[in-house]
């Protein structure tokens, strides 16, 4: 579960303007920004500009995975706006990022405050140009989760401590059909990581692996005991793809690119090769 989940709408609203009034300057904003960047898996952060209205220019890279680590790279121009809470971004803005947005690269809009409904269609109407917005209220759930200038006092849970002990309650239920049962020790645990999701692929528990036919080029997957999917094996038998639609339903990538790393249990049946995957939250 993310922890932002759980922090009511006018609350996230005095945090997202805590967070305004923190930063003095568009310079301090800047600071934060480069180490922000870095935690959500950029490389490379640096500032090439900045404005009197509190805007940053920044670049950035993200590396592959694996062996493309260094040739499949993506190259961000990130745009920044420390602005108070009531001055919302608008379309002439968008646009004017999307003239200065180099060759090659892709577009981030970051700001305090927010965006018209405007900026937010002229961000996504050009596929060969688009622009990720983050506004204020989704940065401050970003940091709560991510554990970037948050505490919180813990509170003991009874319902959390039984969860954590017995992981699923719903798997010892009988009327879910092809359920992992969770004293059915025959399942592997394997997080899907940062990696993976930037990647849009999940990968496959080695001793599965072995399990897989070699001309199998799809191969079907229930998740969480609810929904059936068709998933694509890459050659190597490594990983499943097509796999975006299932990466966002389950959060682990947000509407806005944020990333959220998750625990899965797996399991194969080795008459039918159907694979049962339970997405932790």
């Amino acid at each position: 579960m993310k922890i932002s989940t759980l922090v009511e709408e006018k609350e996230l609203l005095a945090l997202q303007q805590e967070l305004y009034s923190y930063f003095k300057t568009g310079y301090a904003f800047e600071e934060f920004l480069k180490e922000y960047l870095l935690k959500m898996g950029l490389d490379e952060v640096e500032v090439t500009q900045r404005s009197r209205d509190g805007g940053i220019d920044l670049t950035a890279i993200r590396k592959g995975v694996g062996d493309f680590s260094e040739i499949d790279i993506v190259n961000y121009f990130i745009q920044a706006k420390r602005y108070a809470l009531n001055n919302k971004i608008n379309v002439k803005t968008i646009r004017e990022v999307k003239g200065t947005i180099p060759f090659g690269y892709k577009g981030m809009l970051i700001c305090t405050s927010d965006f018209t409904d405007d900026a937010k269609k002229e961000a996504i109407n050009d596929p060969s140009k688009p622009v990720v917005l983050i506004n204020g209220k989704s940065l401050v759930e970003s940091c709560i989760d991510n554990g970037i200038g948050f505490i919180f006092k813990p509170i003991f849970s009874s319902t959390q401590m039984d969860n954590f002990i017995k992981k699923d309650k719903s798997l010892n239920s009988n009327n879910v059909k092809n359920a992992i049962s969770i004293d059915n020790k025959d399942y592997i645990e394997k997080t899907i990581t940062s990696n993976d999701v930037r990647a849009r692929i999940i990968s496959i528990p080695s001793s599965i692996i072995k399990l897989l036919s070699a001309t199998n080029e799809k191969i079907d997957v229930i998740i969480n005991n609810d929904k059936k999917y068709t998933l694509n094996i890459d050659k190597g038998r490594r990983y499943l793809g097509g796999v975006t639609k299932i990466l966002r339903e389950y959060n682990l990538l947000s509407v806005d690119n944020i990333i959220t790393p998750k625990n899965a249990k797996w399991h194969i049946d080795k008459t039918t090769n159907l694979i049962q995957i339970i997405i932790e939250d």
